[in-house]
């Protein structure tokens, strides 16, 4: 046994200081195991605080305090090894960078070190150089390290404004003083010399086209802690941009400055501590460097965190508070660069208000830094001035914004009740391509959760069981802004509803409609009912009409109703069309119920809105108008309509005569949800089914992320149930699934997909792939479940929904006169279609109509079926078909949740 084996790493340390000489005769081994013993025990009893709910500037904290004992040991080492000189003693420093350099080290994130000279680099110095480097690799640190002389960092700082801002938090472990004082000296200098440049890069992420787009959503239902809008990110630039700025490093010193208010700061830094521990326990547990808030995760770190373990509803609270969270700190950016702006004095009026008070400013609207008492004066001033934001297009600065914050004590229930206010408010809401951006800034200073109490009730409330990927806060007011991107919407669609926005009768109907919708939904799941009980609440407080209570409840009360027709009834029915239109009684309830269905789905997550659904809500506006107006002829002349002619015209020679025929066989459902493009490629596809029994074609759709893939072939039991197992044993998620079939007996089935592990379009390999696997299923007769069962063992996914959301099972027979619609709710899963279809397909149901869904990786599946030639209303039956699907939908027990029994969602 080695007379080392018994030293531990402090006293190594000691050794190395005061015997080089003996430190030389310990063999490397027991060193590194030493260091490694030691660095094990400190992480560890950090991990311990963590686990104990120490806040996460702590841990950050503790962990770089350990890092610098084992960083200035290692290095002592190295002194001792090489035997270093003291004239290169007095030439080097170590020093931390980064995250690291700020005392934030997270518990498996990079240690950023920088060797640090005068002077030549010589062989004594190279030396201590090839000491260091293995050895802090050998020791498990993920290692971001670099030997740089002290003009050639400054020099990469002056040219690299990343390098600038690693630099700009250096921080001295070991070495001369006057080293690390030459590398402070020629940071100042960069940062006078190019202030506005810098400032011109640390402002870039201010504006959301400057991030990458996988990071620009606040509310991303998967976000990355760091980069994501509202990360931590924002928290660096802000800090870096108050140092560049106010020579300050901490919100506590702009605080003392007088800059940020004692409330905003407390605000600031618990969002910060929070977004710290969440990150703090992915590393802790995964054991890697992640950042990326999975769904698995946000299960684990709400029951880790002692939000419960009541599956969703912990989960929901949880996300309530990170996004409360991230919204605190990208609010910190943005106000962090106000007050910059404020610094430069630089600000130029671009014309005055013909009121007086009011002046746009480098595009901001501004009330000036004198008179504090302006608003105490007056209060229905408040509400004027985010009418002006309105009316101008222009948010307010930040002085103007904080001057509303310091004054939100004027907004009680006499401003609540106001005659003028409300008529500003109305006003303001009467304006619908403008009244987006005033109303997020009034949520934003907390003037609209004043004005309306019931709207801070839902602020931040999470709700993924309602196929939203945002609060309820945020889905409203951006609801409320896709009214004002109609303007910019092109194609038919987005002609049919700017027509029907210029055609509206009293516009702040339906905005205020958009504004109550979903209220109801702080008292939990069932929100219509409490949501029609708010607006008559908040309608009597404001002073409203009984008249324009009464409209703005109707569309409250019906706001799913059109969306839910459109997408899972079969519109073709005219029972269904005129039972509808009968709910909505008159043209103009109609027209806003339109607008508000787009603006509802629009906000649901990140390209939820499409064409395709576009398509299908015009097709049951314009049939139930016809109704409505007197006009209920429908006749097959849909394909005489300019689509079906552009479909002629960019039809080949070959394909033009048949076009008519193809589209009047499939129907007006067919026609509606295809574009020309799509339509011809489904004629070849059939061509080539007919010649060889089988055809596939794959579109990429690149500015979706999504493959359109296009079955046909002869149709037969159980086949739709066969392809969607041919998609998920290639992993593919399906996103959306129509099927048709030719009165010769021909499937046309098209599916939506994704790849399942990368969200993205199909390689041609996997197109290849899933069309051998087609050829062995449909036409030589393999199990498709023999194909399924190898891919379960490929990718987890298969077994796990994406989303934690609650089942529903619900059977409606009341929908057709012919078959029961079946509809199913659910986390999406690869694979999920398969298990239903195959359910069905084992009990003997054949469906000629689905129509299947997939928002914010949450699913809603309708299915027309019949058992035999009837309905299915046989209770046992609907039992017996429930308990079978619940059982594939949750295979592996994930189901925390216990299917809802629901015979009419």
């Amino acid at each position: 046994m080695s007379e080392f084996s018994e030293y531990s790493f402090l006293d190594l340390v000691k050794l190395a200081e005061e015997d080089p000489a003996a430190f030389r005769d310990c063999p490397p081994r027991e060193r590194l195991a030493a260091i490694q013993g030691h660095y094990r025990q400190a992480w560890h009893a950090v991990q311990e605080r963590h686990s104990a709910g120490s806040s996460g500037r702590s841990v950050l904290t503790r962990l770089s305090k350990s890092a610098d004992e084992l960083v200035r040991g290692i290095v002592k080492f190295g002194l001792a090894e090489a035997d270093v000189s003291s004239a290169l003693r007095q030439r080097i420093a170590v020093v931390a960078l980064g995250g690291y350099g700020r005392g934030e080290l997270s518990p498996r994130s990079d240690l950023d070190l920088c060797l640090l000279y005068t002077g030549k680099l010589d062989a004594e110095l190279g030396a201590l150089n090839d000491f260091l480097v293995p050895i802090f690799w050998d020791v498990g640190f993920k290692m971001g390290y670099v030997l740089h002389r002290v003009d050639e960092a400054m020099a990469l700082a002056a040219a690299e404004p990343e390098v600038f801002t690693s630099y700009s938090q250096a921080r001295l472990l070991l070495g001369d003083d006057g080293v690390f004082g030459e590398l402070e000296t020629g940071v100042d200098e960069i940062q006078h010399a190019q202030s506005e440049g810098l400032m011109t890069f640390l402002r870039k992420r201010e504006s959301l086209e400057n991030i990458p787009e996988e990071y620009q959503d606040l509310y991303h239902p998967e976000p990355d802690l760091k980069e994501n809008v509202g990360g931590l990110r924002d928290a660096h630039i802000a800090r870096w941009i108050i140092g560049l700025r106010r020579g300050v490093v901490t919100l506590d010193d702009l605080e003392k400055l007088g800059e940020l208010r004692a409330e905003d700061n407390l605000d600031f830094q618990e969002s910060l501590d929070f977004i710290w521990r969440v990150r703090n326990e992915l590393h802790f547990h995964t054991g890697k460097p992640t950042d990326r808030l999975t769904f698995a995760m946000q299960t684990h770190v709400a029951n880790v965190f002692g939000y419960g373990c009541d599956g969703q509803t912990a989960i929901d609270r949880f996300m309530q508070d990170y996004y409360g969270a991230a919204r605190s700190l990208r609010r910190l950016l943005r106000l962090v660069v106000g007050i910059a702006d404020q610094a430069t004095g630089e600000q130029s009026a671009q014309g005055l208000s013909s009121r007086g008070r009011v002046s746009v400013v480098d595009g901001e609207l501004s009330i000036g830094a004198h008179d504090p008492q302006w608003f105490a004066e007056y209060p229905p001033r408040l509400m004027e001035l985010f009418w002006e934001c309105g009316r101008r297009m222009a948010p307010l600065d930040h002085v103007s914004s904080e001057r509303v914050k310091e004054n939100l004590h004027l907004v009680g229930s006499a401003f609540q009740s106001d005659d003028l206010v409300r008529r500003f408010f109305t006003a303001l809401c009467s304006r619908p391509h403008h009244a987006g951006l005033a109303l997020r800034q009034a949520a934003e200073t907390g003037l609209l959760a004043r004005y309306i109490p019931e709207f801070a009730e839902v602020e931040g409330v999470v709700r993924y069981e309602d196929f939203h990927s945002y609060p309820v806060d945020e889905h409203t007011l951006r609801a409320v802004e896709a009214i004002a991107a109609l303007q910019d919407m092109e194609g038919p669609i987005g002609q049919l509803l700017q027509r029907t926005l210029e055609h509206l009768r009293d516009p702040h109907i339906l905005m205020i409609a958009i504004l109550c919708h979903d209220l109801g939904k702080a008292g939990g799941e069932e929100h219509v009912e409490e949501g029609v009980r708010l607006v008559w609440q908040i309608c009597e407080r404001m002073g409203m009409s009984d008249e324009d209570t009464e409209r703005i409840a109707f569309l409250v009360e019906h706001h799913m109703l059109m969306n839910n027709i459109a997408m899972y009834r079969d519109t073709d029915d005219l029972d269904i069309v005129s039972e509808f239109a009968k709910t909505m009684k008159t043209a103009d309830r109609l027209q806003a119920l339109l607008l508000l269905s787009y603006a509802d789905l629009s906000a649901v997550g990140p390209n939820v809105w499409t064409e395709w659904k576009g398509a299908l809500l015009a097709k049951l506006y314009l049939k139930s108008e016809q109704i409505l107006l007197g006009r209920a002829h429908f006749d097959e002349a849909f394909w005489l309509s300019p689509k079906a002619k552009a479909i002629e015209s960019a039809a080949s020679d070959a394909f033009r005569p048949h076009v008519s025929d193809h589209v009047q066989q499939l129907g007006e459902r067919y026609f509606v949800a295809f574009s020309p493009r799509e339509v011809l490629e489904h004629m070849e596809c059939l061509r080539e089914a007919r010649k060889s029994g089988l055809a596939v074609h794959c579109v990429a759709n690149e500015d979706t992320g999504t493959s359109d893939v296009v079955v046909c072939t002869r149709n037969c039991h159980g086949l739709f149930a066969k392809i969607a197992g041919c998609l998920s044993s290639q992993l593919a998620d399906v996103r959306r699934a129509s099927v048709f079939t030719t009165p010769d007996g021909y499937a046309v089935d098209s599916f939506t997909v994704v790849d399942a592990a990368n969200r993205r379009t199909l390689t041609a390999g996997q197109v290849s792939a899933l069309t051998r696997t087609l050829h062995d299923v449909l036409l030589s007769d393999e199990p498709v479940q023999t194909h399924v069962d190898r891919a379960r063992n490929r990718l987890f996914s298969l077994n796990h929904a994406h989303a934690p959301v609650p089942t529903r099972i619900g059977f409606d027979n009341e929908a057709s006169r012919t078959d029961t619609v079946l509809d199913v709710e659910t986390g999406d899963r690869t694979g999920l279609l398969y298990d239903i279809a195959r359910v069905l397909a084992g009990f003997g149901i054949d469906f000629q109509s689905s129509h299947v869904a997939t928002d914010a990786r949450q699913v809603r599946d309708s299915f027309y079926i019949r058992m035999g030639d009837t309905k299915i209303e046989d209770e046992a039956i609907q039992a017996d078909l429930r308990f079978q699907l619940t059982a594939v939908i949750q295979p592996t027990g994930l189901g925390s949740f216990d299917p809802v029994i629901d015979n009419k969602l």
